[in-house]
């Protein structure tokens, strides 16, 4: 993949990336600008955006993996300016709740209550370090990326939207079905406060042992305290999972990595069982949706060999 600049293959590039992309990130800056909230970041987004837009046709490449994840990063960012205006004004907070310990609870507790009782340094760190963005979010472009580079970008492009498109109808969720998290009800009971802020609940034992406040800073911010239903946290190592099986190496590091959110997702105090429920149901259906709507995917692996084979002989004949 060649990514030095080539400024003369714009002229053949798809007006998406010449001109639309400019435009929708002039306009998102300015809409910032007026509501007091540009920062920093938002820059750096949109000059990422225009970068692998403008770049070369290599860099374009990637943009229909990168800019997937940028539109996801933008829409999260702005449900701070608009989440009031569209939740559900009934808050589940009970019911959550109740389900899990009707149906896994243990000694008359949830699980997540009777694992605040029974910590431990060492899973506060291993939940702890697994549950950071870096390798649940990481893992996932880390993995588009690879697809990318080794010939399979069908297949990348396709694991990147659903990763989006799954995260767009999480977000819904969280407004048609605002719920309570395990550690609203650890801290504030049954009681509807609007006024309570975001908490890294067990995870702030992580940030205890490393010193840092990596935890608080990132879930502290959280987009919405009722946004617990689903979990997208154990959507992420699912999806690369089962996108990345075919590749062997990667299969039980993907495996066991899953398996780690969804215990340190209840360990935490994060989310109940029934979240991780859901939120694995909302991804099999944006699977099965996208292969319905577009096809498998079997294919690929034998046109990346094909394709390789091809490569193959035109050097064998380039070097007759």
């Amino acid at each position: 993949m060649d990514l030095r600049p080539h400024p003369e293959q714009i002229r053949a590039a798809p007006k998406f990336f010449t001109v639309w992309v400019p435009i929708f990130g002039t306009v998102y800056l300015a809409v910032l600008l007026a509501l007091g909230g540009l920062g920093p970041e938002h820059l750096l987004l949109v000059a990422l955006a225009l970068a692998l837009s403008l770049w070369s046709e290599s860099s374009r490449r990637i943009a229909r993996i990168g800019l997937p994840y940028l539109l996801y990063g933008l829409v999260y960012d702005s449900m701070r300016w608009y989440e009031d205006y569209i939740r559900s004004p009934i808050i589940h907070v009970r019911e959550p709740y109740d389900f899990d310990l009707r149906f896994f609870g243990i000694h008359g507790q949830t699980p997540n209550e009777w694992f605040q009782q029974h910590t431990s340094a060492a899973l506060d760190f291993i939940c702890g370090l697994a549950y950071t963005p870096l390798f649940f979010i990481g893992e996932c472009i880390v993995l588009s990326i690879y697809f990318l580079l080794t010939g399979e970008e069908r297949r990348g492009v396709r694991f990147t939207w659903i990763f989006v498109i799954a995260n767009f109808i999480g977000f819904s969720c969280y407004y048609i079905y605002p719920a309570a998290p395990p550690w609203y009800v650890t801290d504030h009971g049954f009681a509807v406060d609007m006024s309570v802020r975001a908490s890294a609940a067990g995870a702030l034992r992580f940030d205890t042992l490393v010193g840092l406040p990596i935890m608080r800073g990132f879930y502290g911010k959280s987009a919405d305290v009722f946004g617990a239903i689903p979990s997208l946290h154990v959507v992420y190592p699912f999806l690369a999972m089962v996108y990345g099986w075919h590749l062997r190496r990667f299969r039980l590091v993907a495996i066991a990595y899953f398996l780690l959110i969804c215990f340190a997702a209840v360990y935490l105090n994060h989310h109940y069982l029934i979240d991780i429920f859901i939120g694995l149901g909302i991804a099999l259906a944006v699977m099965a949706a996208a292969r319905i709507l577009f096809g498998s995917l079997s294919g690929v692996a034998a046109d990346r060999f094909a394709e390789r084979q091809a490569v193959a002989r035109e050097q064998a004949r380039e070097a007759l």
